[in-house]
């Protein structure tokens, strides 16, 4: 089972899951439903976590390539009970995450990808908020939230290694460790006085299309809103969509 949150090290390849290690797996698992008397529960088991052949690191993206996978595809295919889960699918393109669903990664797990939206869409409207005229000065979300993230490292340390790159790592690295630090009070408050800036007056599309660009496309096209409040929503649903559509909602 890959590791939760991405890789903590710098990833050059990928071994996938062989047929041969899927059907161990489940296997043992009927046995061990079987041995503590839960044999009845075992047809409600759907799904079975492998790898096929798709991760992210700190910076970069290993890329599903269907042709690598296809003999652990076709194993599962003659077997009707289960379908895969694909664990850290986050950053993965619209085309990728169609193929894996096709070949029977039915369940596509995601979470740092779309806490990243999050991130990414706070950080523009952050920016946004500093270029407005008559902007308050002093520690901004940003500054907070870097100074939370200073001051306990507990949730990002055993990730980021080269002291070079920490203070970039901190706030772009995929691995997203900015989101064990979002229900902390002081970025709670810091996040909640920037958007209630932003609501206090209208945002100038000059603004929206310099730091959310496809955020304005869509409010000049009449699809969304030019509230704070919707944009922020965008932001993350833009990471989510692919997803939907990869499973045919």
């Amino acid at each position: 089972m890959p590791a939760p949150g991405g890789a903590g090290e710098e990833l050059l390849a990928l071994t996938v899951t062989t047929p041969e290690a899927a059907q161990v797996t489940i296997e043992a698992h009927r046995g061990a439903f079987e041995a503590a008397d839960l044999a009845a529960a075992w047809p409600r088991a759907v799904a079975l976590v492998v790898q096929p052949g798709v991760e992210f690191d700190h910076h970069k993206v290993i890329d599903y390539r269907p042709e690598k996978a296809r003999e652990l595809s076709a194993y599962i295919a003659r077997t009707p009970q289960f379908v895969y889960e694909a664990h850290s699918t986050d950053y993965q393109t619209p085309e990728n995450l169609h193929a894996l669903v096709r070949d029977h990664f039915a369940i596509l797990k995601v979470g740092p990808a779309a806490t990243f939206a999050l991130r990414e869409t706070l950080w523009a409207l952050s920016a946004l908020e500093r270029e407005l005229p008559g902007a308050a000065t002093g520690p901004g979300l940003r500054e907070v939230v870097a100074a939370v993230m200073r001051a306990d490292t507990r949730h990002w340390r055993g990730y980021y290694h080269d002291p070079a790159t920490e203070s970039f790592d901190l706030s772009y690295s995929l691995s997203d460790r900015i989101r064990y630090y979002w229900p902390h009070p002081d970025v709670q408050r810091a996040c909640a006085s920037l958007l209630e800036n932003l609501r206090r007056r209208p945002i100038p599309m000059t603004l929206m299309s310099q730091y959310l660009p496809r955020q304005y496309a869509a409010v000049r096209s009449g699809q969304l809103a030019p509230s704070v409040d919707a944009l922020l929503q965008d932001g993350v649903a833009a990471a989510l969509r692919p997803y939907i559509r990869a499973c045919g909602a």
